[in-house]
C-alpha cells in the first residue's frame, strides 16, 4: 500500500490551482518589468510590491503536488515512471530550447549592440558552452527565468522516488526531514536546488494531511474561513519584500514553503469556494501560464532597447514600455502555447504511440 497513490486515486484537475499559476507567471512578468523599468527609468520606479520570487516557490510547491498526484493515480512501475519522465520531456523541454535558442542568437548577434543587456555581463562571457548549459536551464545568460526549470528537471527526476517513500507515515516524515538535511549541506550546488526538494516535498505531502486541513478550515465561519486564507497569502507573498532577503538564504525558501503549501492544500480540496478561479480568463492564464514565464525576459529586453531608442528615457517612454511589454508578453505566450507547447506535447504523445506499435509488432 502507498499512501499518496491511494489519496492521488481519488483526486482530479484542479481548475482553480491551475489559475492560480498562470497569477503566478503574471506576477513574475510584473516584477521583471519593473527591474527593467529601475534600470532604464530609475526615478519613476515602483516600490518593490511584485514578488516573483516567491511566485517561483509556489510553482515548485504546485508541482510537487500536481505532478506527483498525476503520477501517483496508479502503482509506480518502470513502465509507468519511463512513461512519465518521456511526458516530463516533451512538456518541458521543446519550449525551453525554442526560448534559449533565440536568447542565445540574440546574445551573439545583437546583444553587443543594444544600450541595455540580455544578461548581466558580471556572470561572465557567453561561450558555446554555457549555450548548450542552457539547454538544460543550467546557464542562465540566454534566457534568466530558465534557472528554475533546472530545478523542475531535477525534481521530475526525484518524483518518482518522493512517492515511493509513502509506504508509511513515518517513511514521509524521515523524507521531510532528509529534504531539510539536504538543504542544510554547506555546498553550493547550482541555482541552490537542494534548497527547493523540500518545497517539491511538501507539495506532494499535501495528499497525506491536506484533506483534513481543508476539512477543518471548511468547518469554520466563513469571516474566520477568509481570515485564514488572507493571513496565510500575506505571510507568504509579503516577508520576501518586507525583509528583502539576499539570494541564497535558506530561511525564505522555508518560509514561503511552510506559508503556501496550507493555502495550496486548502485550495486543492475545497475548489468550490474559490469558484472565481475557474472563469475563462483565469483559465486563460494557467493555460499560457509556462509559455509566459519562458518567453517574456527576452521580449522586455527587445521592448526596451525599441522603446527607449525612439522615445528616450522620459516618464511617457517608461509607459509605453511596460503597456508594449504587457501585450506582446500576453501575445507571444499564447502563440507559443498553441504552436510549441502544445505541439511539443503532441509530438510525444505521437513518438510514444508509434514506439508502442512498433514494439507490439516486433517478432
Amino acid at each position: 500500500m502507498n499512501l499518496f497513490v491511494d489519496e492521488a486515486r481519488q483526486q482530479h484537475f484542479s481548475y482553480p490551482l491551475h489559475a492560480l499559476r498562470g497569477v503566478a507567471a503574471v506576477i513574475v512578468l510584473l516584477s521583471h518589468i519593473h527591474m527593467r523599468i529601475k534600470e532604464a527609468y530609475g526615478d519613476w520606479a515602483l516600490p518593490p510590491i511584485f514578488n516573483g520570487s516567491g511566485s517561483v516557490i509556489f510553482f515548485f510547491v504546485l508541482s510537487g503536488l500536481v505532478v506527483g498526484a498525476a503520477l501517483a493515480k496508479q502503482e509506480l512501475t518502470f513502465d509507468r515512471a519511463s512513461t512519465y519522465l518521456h511526458r516530463r520531456f516533451f512538456r518541458i523541454i521543446p519550449l525551453l530550447f525554442v526560448t534559449v535558442t533565440i536568447g542565445g542568437l540574440y546574445l551573439v548577434l545583437f546583444n553587443d549592440s543594444m544600450t541595455y543587456s540580455l544578461y548581466d555581463d558580471a556572470y561572465g562571457d557567453f561561450s558555446f558552452a554555457k549555450f548548450l548549459a542552457a539547454y538544460v536551464g543550467y546557464s542562465l545568460k540566454p534566457n534568466q527565468p530558465i534557472w528554475s526549470i533546472y530545478i523542475e528537471i531535477i525534481a521530475s527526476l526525484l518524483i518518482p522516488l518522493m512517492i515511493l517513500t509513502g509506504t508509511r507515515i513515518r517513511n514521509i516524515v524521515a523524507t521531510a526531514f532528509l529534504c531539510i538535511a539536504f538543504s542544510l549541506i554547506p555546498f553550493e550546488f547550482k541555482h541552490h536546488w537542494n534548497f527547493y526538494m523540500f518545497s517539491f516535498y511538501m507539495g506532494l505531502s499535501i495528499l497525506i494531511w491536506g484533506k483534513h486541513l481543508a476539512r477543518w478550515a471548511s468547518s469554520l465561519p466563513p469571516f474566520a474561513f477568509w481570515t485564514l486564507i488572507f493571513l496565510f497569502a500575506t505571510a507568504f507573498y509579503c516577508a520576501r519584500i518586507l525583509t528583502t532577503p539576499t539570494y541564497g538564504d535558506l530561511w525564505i525558501v522555508y518560509w514561503e514553503t511552510f506559508t503556501v503549501t496550507p493555502l495550496v492544500a486548502i485550495i486543492y480540496y475545497l475548489p468550490e469556494r474559490f469558484s472565481l478561479l475557474n472563469k475563462r480568463p483565469f483559465i486563460f492564464l494557467g493555460d499560457i501560464s509556462y509559455s509566459l514565464y519562458l518567453t517574456h525576459w527576452i521580449l522586455l529586453v527587445l521592448a526596451l532597447n525599441c522603446v527607449t531608442t525612439l522615445m528616450g528615457t522620459s516618464n511617457s517612454s517608461a509607459i509605453i514600455f511596460s503597456a508594449a511589454s504587457l501585450i506582446v508578453s500576453f501575445i507571444v505566450a499564447y502563440i507559443s502555447y498553441r504552436k510549441i507547447e502544445l505541439n511539443g506535447i503532441k509530438l510525444g504523445e505521437n513518438l510514444r504511440t508509434s514506439n508502442r506499435q512498433l514494439q507490439s509488432y516486433s517478432p
